[in-house]
């Protein structure tokens, strides 16, 4: 018999943290996802997209939970047309079960389990294939797996649900990334927690958006915490990964025209940058001669200040080209005295000629 084609893929994501109905409040205005109870009464709750579509559940950790040291977090199921030969043969491969294989009425089959690394992921069947949402139309993009050993965790998962590794992607530094789907569709990556990185093994899902980088905005806005990004993948698009505020790690990824956006920037920025530079070319010789709204007094004494230093300066020069400063006011100041003189001796000068004649 044929395997489901939900099987080996991530069919529902589930939030456990330890107030759900904050989580809900939070993730709302993040992503603009509506929570409502899975039935009336129910502390499990659904999230659903703007489109009214179902695509995660949230629930409250346990006390027992709780006291065993499970903190808030995000797991993802893996779709299993068997789940019970799923969790046999995990087990067998050093994986352990934390919550055994169990029917949820009117949902389906499903099993907790952590992989060899303590990473934890569910196994699901759905009753109807149909409620595994086709791959790609689950409001969700991607799967990340942080591993001690992105090969040996792999390793495990390829022989539970047959996952086609793609070539490892040198990202520089000594860090691969290495990706993995089924029938040539990827739907997830891996890679080796670095020595100096303080975490622990874990998944973490991506949810599909319009801007990583608008996400990343209202992530901080909203009490969150952000991981890394918001920066470009290979591939296409951006991500971001945060942590909400119960410490639970989310990621987004963008792609199209949102993801392209912030590549205009730069440009933007540059020419807005070359402004300045014309500006003060044009505005400091204007600004200190006369003032907008200044009054016309202000105006007149601005003017006769800019024209004062001019004739000082015109004076000063030709005094020096004569070369005898002094002199020239001197000369002037004669020239007048004599003239003066002149004047006061006309009318003696005239009575002598006039007495000359007489003789």
């Amino acid at each position: 018999m044929a395997a489901p084609s939900y099987h080996g893929r991530f069919v529902w994501h589930e939030l456990f943290s330890n107030d759900s109905g904050s989580a809900a409040a939070f993730y709302s205005r993040v992503l603009g996802w509506q929570s409502r109870p899975f039935s009336p009464g129910s502390p499990y709750l659904l999230f659903l997209d703007r489109s009214g579509r179902t695509i995660a559940g949230a629930m409250a950790l346990s006390d027992e939970s709780r006291a065993l040291g499970t903190t808030p977090h995000w797991r993802g199921y893996i779709g299993a047309g068997d789940v019970d030969a799923i969790v046999a043969h995990a087990s067998r491969l050093g994986a352990r079960i934390l919550e055994p294989a169990r029917d949820l009425p009117a949902v389906g089959r499903a099993a907790m389990l952590a992989d060899p690394e303590g990473a934890r992921f569910g196994v699901y069947k759905p009753l109807q294939e149909a409620n595994a949402g086709a791959p790609g139309e689950t409001g969700f993009a991607w799967c990340e797996l942080a591993a001690r050993s992105r090969e040996t965790a792999l390793a495990f998962y390829q022989q539970l649900f047959g996952w086609e590794l793609r070539a490892p992607m040198d990202m520089g530094g000594g860090f691969h990334y290495q990706t993995f789907g089924l029938g040539g569709q990827d739907f997830g990556g891996a890679y080796t927690i670095p020595a100096d990185r303080p975490m622990s093994p874990a998944w973490c899902p991506y949810a599909s958006c319009a801007s990583a980088d608008e996400i990343a905005g209202k992530v901080i806005a909203s009490g969150g915490q952000l991981s890394h990004g918001p920066v470009d993948v290979p591939g296409g698009g951006r991500i971001v990964q945060f942590f909400d505020p119960q410490h639970a790690m989310f990621a987004v990824h963008s792609m199209g025209v949102a993801a392209a956006k912030p590549a205009a920037r730069p440009a933007a920025a540059a020419s807005d940058a070359k402004a300045p530079a014309r500006k003060p070319a044009k505005k400091p010789a204007k600004k200190p001669a006369v003032k907008k709204g200044a009054s016309r007094p202000a105006k007149k004494a601005a003017k006769r200040m800019a024209k004062k230093p001019a004739r000082k300066s015109a004076r000063r020069p030709a005094a020096k080209r004569a070369g005898k400063p002094i002199r020239v006011a001197k000369a002037k100041r004669g020239s007048k005295a004599k003239r003066a003189a002149k004047a006061r001796r006309r009318p003696a000068a005239k009575s002598h000629r006039r007495a000359a004649r007489k003789k």
